[in-house]
This record gives structure tokens, sequence and C-alpha cells, in this order.
């Protein structure tokens, strides 16, 4: 009820409000006025009092009769509203004053003025009158003789003020008491109407058949009455229709839901056989298409030994068939187990640092035969900024690259293959990387883009009848960058080529081992030759990131003079040309069989090639040196703990510390290896990182708590060319790093680092082990042979590195060309190398000056030099 009546008083005010607001317009505006128009009145009044007043002083004041003036001014005086009079000389001395003391001489008259002044005060107004001298002519400038000052007060306008809003306040209150009189009437009659018309609503509201609306005194409201009848009668007939239909509808949706649930029973069955049998399914395929890989990637390995040899030509030709379709199959194979590895979830992703520019540069290498075969141009383009190495899995991300580029080739018949890199910073330790994949081959139409993705689908038949495929290819793509969190997406147009794109979001790495230190060249010049422009592009943007000036030329004979020259050539017959009119020593970049050097100091690459290589090839010059000799080493009386989760790891470590005459103790996990140094000290400690339950690092710090070796030296071992933390190893109590494989010449300098040696004689290295060699290759001699052949034709180039970097004692080149030559010995049987290799790293430790090490070191690559030109490969490994 209350609420009601707050919504009628309410209604009442905003009635009554805009009359009010008129009235009280109109009221204020008539008052303002009529004030107003007074105020006017009396300041014309004013004003005229004042010129007659000095019209009739003028001749008296001429004469001077100032009597007069004062009787003049006392009469004035009882003129209403008058409260002053003053009458002055021209020069504003007082001559007479009637009426109250005041300073009538308070308007400031300015040299000259000739006019009147007036001066609006509080409650009235002061006018100073010139009285002017009518002797002069009209062409001259009448004198003024002096000054009628006159004050008025206006306090008696405040009473007349006083009762017009008197008035007027009046009539707005009757008149507003009439308004709400007159909207309280209305509003009570039309409230009496609303409550009857609300009553019928309610009626009908709750259903109530029997009532009939009537509002006798109000012609609208009745109308409006009866429509609601109407409404009524209609919708109590739809109300009967609407129960008998639901009635039905009822009747039919109990036998549907019986139905249905018995439908869902069996569905509910159906699912969960097809959920176990894709289960049964997926691992059943993982499996099968893991065993066949195993004899598979024998008939390929022996396939390829077989090719070696001599045979008819019909035999061969069955090899290459065999060879072929088993790299096919393989090719199958790996693709139905990624798809059953994604569709059963069982892939894991692997994180860790991967430099983007060797990930994507060792693809292309990968796959440049088959674009060499269609004469393809492939390009790497790397934007500016774009971090050197993220965190991600390296493996993924190069099946992913393998796919997309290898796609392109096989759908471009002429043209290009560019690979972009662009990056876009999210913080400080993220990356929005983008790799766009663009060919100039058939591309696609809007329709095959839908399709391209989706699972055994190419762009249309056609396609697989004219380049073959499974259709997998892109589908694991796609499912790979979903698991990493990226999107992949494709820009294309039948007969303009294709972009397929794909967006990482991955944390950027700053601990990834740099296999050179590029700025030694930065700074320097170099002249660039190249017609291609997109190869232009590509070098150009590797070349800056070194901090090179380059100065590009499309014909030979505008090289300028630099540093370093580089000559990138893609024809046959300009390379020939380019050689006889090329003058200076450069890297030539060919897509041909790759060289050496020559005799004019010219350094073949081909393409696509490596950014290292590049690199090394630019930074060269080596001098020779003379031999020094090394002796063997062993360790008497030497108690060493090995610990590794895999046998064949303690095996292997086991035999080479056995031929130094250290007793080796074995231990295969954390608590075991606890156990045994609390029972025994040891003179050092081989300690595996990543073990089960217990690893190496808490290992460790366990052992440093307490027990008999708590100051013993600990070596940690690890399949990580250089831990990803090292300050952790250091916390943890661990004294050096040993990383896998393990060499028997690098554990012998690390032993002699820890350990008293005992030197016994001096008996010579052999610059190679072929005992070793087949030892570290698990007695494959071809793969031997072909390691040792990788590191035999770097020695050339690194022995003239070394050289020139001990002239010029730049030590940290120097450090980078031993750790590249100890990486490069770490699967080859070359024991003196790997010797002088490791006492120079030593000597750089100790800050020594290197210079024995250093002669040793190229004494030790002469001597492999000399064997290769003293043996043949195939004969000493017998392939």
């Amino acid at each position: 009820m209350s609420v009601r009546l707050g919504i009628r008083r309410l209604i009442l005010v905003m009635g009554l409000l805009p009359i009010l607001t008129l009235s009280l317009a109109l009221s204020s505006y008539l008052m303002i006025s009529q004030i107003d128009e007074l105020r006017k009145l009396m300041t014309e009044r004013a004003k005229s009092s004042s010129e007659q007043l000095a019209v009739l002083t003028e001749h008296v004041l001429i004469a001077g009769h100032n009597n007069t003036l004062a009787a003049i001014t006392s009469a004035a005086l009882e003129e209403t509203a008058v409260k002053a009079i003053a009458i002055y000389t021209a020069d504003m001395d007082i001559i007479t004053h009637a009426g109250p003391k005041s300073d009538l001489s308070i308007i400031k008259m300015n040299p000259g003025e000739t006019h009147a002044q007036y001066e609006y005060l509080e409650d009235g107004l002061l006018i100073a009158q010139p009285v002017f001298s009518p002797s002069l002519s009209s062409q001259a400038a009448t004198p003024i003789v002096g000054w009628v000052v006159m004050q008025f007060d206006w306090r008696h306008l405040k009473i007349q003020q006083y009762q017009t809003l008197l008035i007027g306040t009046v009539l707005l209150v009757i008149a507003f008491i009439i308004c709400v009189a007159l909207t309280s009437y209305i509003n009570q009659s039309l409230a009496a109407d609303l409550t009857t018309l609300r009553q019928t609503i309610r009626k009908m509201a709750t259903s109530s058949r029997n009532f009939h609306a009537h509002i006798p005194e109000n012609d609208e409201f009745n109308e409006i009455a009866e429509e609601l009848n109407l409404l009524n009668n209609a919708h109590q007939n739809e109300l009967q229709e609407l129960q008998r239909s639901v009635e039905q509808t009822n009747i039919d949706l109990r036998e549907t839901l019986e139905t249905v649930e018995v439908q869902n029973i069996e569905l509910d069955l159906a699912r969960r056989e097809a959920v176990n049998a894709s289960r049964i399914k997926s691992e059943f395929l993982a499996n099968t298409s893991h065993e066949i890989r195993t004899p598979l990637s024998g008939i390929i390995g022996f396939s390829k030994i077989l090719l070696k040899s001599e045979m008819e030509v019909r035999q061969r030709e069955a090899i290459e068939t065999i060879h072929n379709s088993a790299n096919s199959l393989l090719t199958i194979i790996n693709d139905i187990l990624d798809f059953s590895k994604l569709e059963a979830g069982k892939l894991v992703l692997d994180n860790a640092p991967v430099n983007l520019r060797e990930a994507v540069e060792d693809t292309l290498q990968l796959l440049a035969p088959s674009a060499i075969e269609k004469d393809l141009e492939l390009a790497l383009i790397i934007e500016a900024g774009s971090p050197e190495a993220v965190v991600t899995d390296g493996l993924r991300l190069r099946q992913i690259l393998t796919n997309l580029i290898n796609n392109a080739i096989k759908f471009t018949p002429a043209g290009h293959i560019k690979v972009s890199i662009l990056s876009k910073q999210q913080g400080d330790e993220n990356a929005e990387i983008t790799i766009q994949i663009s060919d100039t081959g058939i591309g696609l139409s809007k329709e095959q883009q839908q399709e391209v993705f989706k699972d055994f689908s190419q762009a249309d038949a056609s396609i697989t009848r004219q380049y073959g495929g499974t259709g997998l290819g892109l589908v694991i793509v796609k499912r790979l960058i979903e698991q990493m969190g990226g999107e992949i997406g494709i820009v294309s147009g039948p007969g303009q080529g294709a972009t397929f794109w794909l967006t990482l979001n991955l944390p950027t790495s700053t601990n990834t081992i740099k296999l050179r230190d590029f700025s030694v060249i930065s700074g320097k010049s170099i002249a660039l030759y190249d017609r291609s422009e997109l190869q232009t592009q590509a070098l150009k943007s590797l070349l800056l990131s070194w901090g090179l000036k380059v100065h590009h030329c499309t014909n030979i004979g505008d090289l300028a003079p630099s540093d370093y020259c580089l000559i990138s050539s893609d024809n046959s017959a300009d390379f020939h040309k380019l050689l006889s009119e090329l003058d200076r020593s450069a890297v030539i970049i060919t897509p041909y069989k790759e060289q050496q050097s020559d005799l004019a100091g010219r350094t073949y690459l081909s393409k696509p090639f490596s950014h290292v290589k590049l690199f090394d090839a630019l930074y060269k010059g080596l001098e020779h040196n003379s031999p020094s000799r090394q002796q063997a080493v062993h360790f008497p009386n030497t108690n060493i703990l090995a610990v590794d989760d895999n046998p064949s790891n303690l095996h292997i470590l086991g035999n080479f510390l056995n031929d130094m005459a250290i007793r080796t103790h074995f231990a295969q996990n954390g608590a075991e290896a606890l156990q045994q140094c609390r029972e025994k000290h040891f003179d050092l400690i081989f300690m595996d990182i990543q073990m089960p339950q217990m690893d190496g690092i808490e290992t460790s710090k366990c052992i440093r708590k307490d027990g008999l070796n708590t100051d013993t030296p600990i070596i940690a071992l690890s399949a990580y060319l250089s831990p990803d933390n090292p300050s952790q190893l250091r916390d943890a109590g661990i004294n050096d790093y040993f990383s896998k494989p393990i060499s028997e010449r690098q554990l012998a300098a690390l032993l002699s680092k820890h350990l008293r040696a005992a030197t016994s004689s001096t008996e010579q290295a052999r610059p190679v082990d072929i005992k070793e060699c087949l030892q570290l290759t698990k007695n494959r001699p071809q793969l031997a042979a072909d390691m040792l052949t990788m590191l035999l034709e770097t020695l050339p180039e690194q022995r003239k590195h070394t050289v020139l970097a001990i002239l010029h004692r730049d030590f940290d080149q120097l450090s980078v060309i031993n750790h590249t030559l100890k990486g490069a010995c770490c699967y080859t049987g070359t024991p003196a190398l790997k010797q002088r290799v490791l006492e120079l790293e030593k000597a750089l430790e100790n800050k020594d000056t290197c210079e024995t090490q250093t002669t040793a070191l190229i004494s030790a690559i002469d001597d492999l030099l000399a064997w290769q030109d003293a043996h043949d490969l195939g004969v000493v490994f017998d392939i």
C-alpha cells in the first residue's frame, strides 16, 4: 500500500512540476523586469535632474554668486531620492555643498573631459554633470566653468521591490494550490479507473473465468475493459485447447522416452566398444610400426653397403629398387607411427635449447638433392632481432620443417623455396616465432585449402596420382604444432604458389653452446657478388647479423676492395666465366659438388650452405710448425666409484679405467652409491646426472654432507654437451663435468687433472687407432670411415686458423678452434690429436702462453694428414 501511495505522489509531483516551473519562471521574469524598469526610470530621472541643475547654475556660477548657488543646492535637495549636491569649479574645487557629508569627488576626471560622468554605487547613483559657458562661438571648444555633482539614494526603491516580490509570491502560491487541487482530483479519478483495470488483469492472470470488467464513467477506459473481456474469453479457449494438446503430447513423450532410453543404453555400449577398439588399434599400430622399423632399418643399411660394392648391372638395379622401396616404406611407417602416437596421446615433447638457424639449415641441406634435381633455389632469411635459440623439441621442429619444405619442393616444378623466420618479443624471456615456407608451385584453391589438413587427404585425387604420398604429413604437422601450443595456416591461390605459416610462442635461450665467435669479424667489409635477388637478400641478412659491411654487385668487375670476398652463382656457364675473371681469393658458393680449396686461394661451398662453414671459409689463414710426442699415463693404486643406471655405460667406463690400472667400483643408483661412500673412501667419483629416483645432483649433495668422501672429487657424467645450469653443479659439490660418449684419451686427461698420474714408457700415440674408431661406432666400419673422413677434411682449414690465432695472440679464437677440434675428435679414434687438444685446453684454462701446446697440436694435425696420404680408408676399414 505504501508503495502505491509513493507512486501516486510521484505521479502528482511529476504532473505539477512543469506547471510549477513555468509559473515560477514567469513570475520571476515579471518581477525582475518590473524592478529593472523602475531602476531605469529612476536613472533617467536622475540624469534629467542633473542636466536641469547644470543649466540653472550656469549664469550664477559665471557671475560668482556663491550664496545663490547654496540656495539652489538646498532647494534641489528637496527633490525625491536626492541625497547630496555639490558644485565644483572647473578645477574641481568645491564651491558649495548640501546634504550629508560624503566625498562627491570620487569620480576621477580625465583632463579635457567634457561629458557627464556616472558612478553606480551600491544603493544609488553618482552623477558629475559639466556646466558649460555659453559665451563662445559654436566653432570653438566650449569651456567648462564648473561641475554639478549629485548623489541619488534609491533605498526607498527597496520597499517597492519587496512589495512586488510579495505580491508575485502570493499569486504564485495561489496558482500552485489551484494546480495541486485540480491535479489531485484528476489523479484520483484516473487511479480509480486504473485500479479497476488492474483487478481485471489480475483475474485474468489467476485464470478466473467468470468475470466481466465495466467502467461506467470513462468511455476510453471502458473500451479497454471490453477488449480485456474479449482477450479473457480467447485466452480461456486457448488454455482448453492447450491442455488437450499437452495431455496428448505427454502420452507420446512417455513412449518416446522409453525408446530413447533403450537407444542410449545401446549407444553407450557401442561408444565404449568403439573407444576401446580405437585405443587397441592405435596401440597395435604404434607397436607394429615400431617393430617394422627395426628390420627395415637393417634392410636400408645393408642395401646401402651392397650399393658400394662391385656387382652386376641387374643386381645393382635390384638393390637400388630395394633401397628406394625401403626408404619409401620407412617414410610411410614413420608417418603412421607419429599419427598413431598423436591419436593415442602418447607423444611427449622433449624441450631443450634449439638454434633456429642450424635447425633450418640442417633441414635444407637434407632436402637439397631433391631441390637441385628440379633446379629450385633454396633461401633462408631470418629477421633481425630474432632470438638465436629457443627452448622447444628440436626433433619435432625439424620434423615439421622437413615436411613443409619437402611438400614445397614436391609441388614446385620451377622457381624457388623461401624460408622466413620472424619474431615478436613477448616479455623478457619469451618470443612469438613465425616461420613461413613460401614456394612458387601449383598453389591451392580455397576448397583445397580446407581439405589439406584433414586425415588421409590431399588437395584432390590427381595430386596423389601425380605426386604420391599418404596425406598424413600435414595432419601430423598440424597436430604437432597444436601440441606445442601454436597455430598453422596457409595463404595460396591456384597457380600462385603457397605460403605455409606457423606461429609458436617459445621461451628464448641464452645458455646454448656457441660453435663460433662471430663477433671477431664484426666491422670488417665483404664484397658480395650475386645476381639472384632472393639469394642476395638471404646472404645480406646473415652477413649483416655478423656485423659485416656488405658491398653488393651484380657484375664481377664491380667488386669493391674489401676484407673478404663472397661469390654466389647458380648458373654453371657463368660459374666458369666468373672463375676466369676473378682476380682475388674468395669464397665461392655454387649449387654443385662441394670442394675444399684450390691453389688460387678459393674455397668452395655448395648450396644450401651452413653458416658455420661460411664463417670458417671467410675467417682463415694458417702456418706450419713442428711436432711433439705424448706419453702413456697410468694411475696405480687408485680406487674410483662409477655411478650410472645404464649397465652398458658402466661396462665401457670400467674397461677404460682397467686399462689405466685403476680399481673400479660400480653403483647403478644413488642409494647404492651413498651406501658405498659411507663404507669406503674413493680417490674419485664419476656421477651420472640423469638417474631415476635420486639423480646425480641430489646424490652428490648427500655425499658432501657426511661419510668418508666429503672431499673426494666428483665428476659429473651426462649425455649433454654442457650443463644447463653450471651453478647447480657447483652448489651440489661437483668438481668437473664430462660429456658422453666416453673417450679413453679424454678420460685420461680428466684423471690427470684430478689425480696424481704415473707416466709409463715413452710410447708414442698413433695418429689413428682403428680399434678405437670401430669401438666408438659399435663396429660399423662404414660409419667409422665416414666419421674419420669428415675430421680429416676439416684439418687443413683448422690448421691455418690455429697458426693465425697463435700469431695474432688471439687466445679467444684459439679456444674456439680447439673446442671445435675437441668435438670433432669425440667420435673418431685419433688419440694423438685428442691428447694435444686436451693439453691446449688445460693451458688455455690456466692462462698459459700456449705456444708449446699449439705447436704440438699442429704437429698432430700434420701427422694425421700424412697418415691420410699413406692409407686408403676403404682398405683400412675393409669396406
